[in-house]
């Protein structure tokens, strides 16, 4: 794991020095550790400087940041949509993302709203699509994964117990696309804890050309890995399904799809 520093107003130090501003500290380390292995492919995607990519799930905007590292005037769309979550967000584009946009809103297939379910000792699982066994099931693969299973049991067994519901705003990509005039979407990033065929049914065939790149985190629960291959193969992309290996043994996958 790389080393940060956790401070108790939840602030978390990166090992470059930045201060960023989290709900938690040992979840946003971990969150970190995942994007900094560079699980969606970053660096090989070759987006332009000043391209453009939607950041659905954004969290605390650690994407976004390591995103905005390494692409020259890269056009920022992040989107989160718990309330307190999304202060962070917020906080942290001002400080280390200034061109960003940040988005306090749920993605879906339709416009609208939905309960959100908030976990406070887990907010990083935060959803619109709720299954218990799920995220107790995955917590207890990375934590034996990470070797650190048993200082979480506890955790396991008791961070959904204390839960925050609601009613956030639903918007779509296609919605997005026409409200920031995006001609060309480089890359759509989706983490949304099972919510993800939902993103992507939200799409309509006049907006897939734009789309250059795609990388979601897939739950395979009820077929949904083969169902988001399966959309994306009909969709005229590249695609590869991938385990990292701190997920070793859990239902997430990642997705990434690229245009021939």
């Amino acid at each position: 794991m790389d080393n940060y520093t956790a401070a108790p107003t939840s602030d978390l130090t990166l090992p470059d020095g930045r201060v960023v501003t989290c709900v938690n500290a040992r979840n946003a380390g971990l969150v970190w550790q995942e994007i900094r292995t560079d699980c969606y492919r970053l660096d090989l995607l070759d987006i332009p400087a000043g391209g453009s990519i939607i950041d659905v799930g954004a969290h605390i905007g650690l994407f976004s940041l390591f995103a905005a590292e390494r692409i020259p005037g890269v056009r920022l769309i992040s989107c989160e949509p718990a309330p307190a979550t999304f202060a962070c967000l917020a906080a942290n584009l001002t400080a280390f993302a200034p061109n960003a946009t940040a988005l306090n809103t749920a993605v879906g297939e339709q416009p609208g709203s939905a309960e959100l379910t908030y976990y406070p000792d887990a907010e990083a699982m935060t959803t619109l699509e709720t299954d218990d066994e799920d995220d107790r099931s995955n917590i207890a693969a990375v934590a034996s994964n990470l070797g650190i299973a048993d200082s979480v049991h506890d955790y396991v067994q008791t961070f959904s117990r204390r839960t925050e519901r609601y009613t956030v705003p639903v918007t779509t990509i296609d919605r997005i696309i026409a409200d920031h005039d995006l001609g060309r979407v480089d890359l759509l990033k989706i983490d949304v804890e099972r919510a993800e065929p939902a993103v992507l049914r939200g799409i309509t065939d006049d907006n897939w050309p734009k789309i250059h790149n795609v990388a979601v985190e897939v739950h395979d629960i009820h077929g949904r890995l083969s169902e988001v291959v399966t959309l994306l193969e009909q969709r005229d992309y590249r695609v590869e399904a991938l385990q990292e290996d701190m997920y070793r043994g859990s239902s997430v996958h990642i997705v990434l799809a690229s245009r021939t």
